[in-house]
C-alpha cells in the first residue's frame, strides 16, 4: 500500500519521526461517489428542463392550435357572410325579376284586355248607331248642332254632308236659326267624299268632323 509523508501528519516521538499512511483508494471512491451523485444530480436537472420545456412546447402548441381554429373560425364565417349575403342578392335579384315580368305580363295582359273591350265597345257603338241611323236622321241632327254650337262665334261656316242628307240637312238649319241664330248663315253643302249620316262643319278657324268612323276613333284613342 502506497503512503505518502505529509508534514502535518509527522509527530514526533523520542527521538524519531514516525510515519501515517494515507489510503489514495478511500479518496477515489469518495470521488466517484460525489461523481456519481453531481451526475446523478444534473440529470435530475436535465430531467426537470426537459419536462418544463415539453410543457411550454405543449402550451405553445395548444396555444398555436387555439389561435389557428379562431382564424379558421372567423375564415368560416366570414366566406358563410360572404355566401349568405351573395344568396341574398341572388334571391332578391331573382324576386325582382320575378315581380318585373309580373308586372309586365300584367301590364301587356291588361293592354291587350284593354284594347279587346274598347273593340267590342265601339263595335257595339257602332250597330247601335246604325241601327238608329236607319231609322232616322236624328243622329245627324244631333252631331250638326253640337257643331253649330261649337262654332258659334265662327263667321263664314260651311256643312259639308252626304248628298243624300242634303235636303234634309237644309231645312234644319231653318229650324235651327230660330234659336242658334249664326246657323242661318251657313252653308249646306253636298260632298259624296261625306259619310251618309254624318258631317263636317268647317270655318275659317279649322273644321270639326262628325263622321261616324271619326267619332268612332276618336272615342277609342280616348278609351285607350
Amino acid at each position: 500500500m502506497a503512503t505518502i509523508l505529509k508534514e502535518s501528519e509527522l509527530k514526533q516521538s523520542g527521538d524519531a519521526a514516525r510515519l501515517v499512511a494515507f489510503n489514495i483508494d478511500d479518496v477515489q471512491v469518495r470521488a466517484q461517489a460525489y461523481l456519481a451523485e453531481v451526475r446523478q444530480q444534473a440529470a435530475g436537472i436535465l430531467a426537470q428542463a426537459q419536462k418544463e420545456a415539453d410543457t411550454v412546447r405543449a402550451s405553445a402548441q395548444a396555444t398555436g392550435l387555439a389561435m389557428a381554429q379562431r382564424d379558421f373560425m372567423k375564415q368560416v364565417e366570414e366566406r358563410a357572410r360572404q355566401l349568405t349575403e351573395e344568396r341574398i342578392r341572388l334571391a332578391t335579384a331573382a324576386c325582382q325579376q320575378a315581380v318585373d315580368n309580373l308586372t309586365n305580363d300584367t301590364t301587356l295582359w291588361l293592354q291587350q284586355w284593354r284594347d279587346v273591350t274598347v273593340d267590342l265597345a265601339i263595335a257595339m257603338a257602332e250597330k247601335l248607331i246604325r241601327q238608329s241611323m236607319e231609322q232616322g236622321v236624328e243622329p245627324l241632327r244631333v252631331w250638326l248642332e253640337e257643331a253649330l254650337m261649337m262654332m258659334r262665334d265662327a263667321r263664314d261656316v260651311h256643312i259639308l254632308v252626304h248628298p243624300d242628307d242634303f235636303t234634309w240637312a237644309g231645312r234644319y238649319l231653318q229650324q235651327m236659326a230660330k234659336h242658334v241664330p249664326h246657323a242661318g248663315s251657313a252653308e249646306v253643302l253636298p260632298d259624296p267624299e261625306v259619310s251618309q249620316g254624318g258631317c263636317i262643319v268647317r270655318c275659317q278657324h279649322g273644321e270639326i268632323d262628325q263622321q261616324l268612323e271619326t267619332q268612332l276613333a276618336r272615342l277609342g284613342e280616348q278609351l285607350r
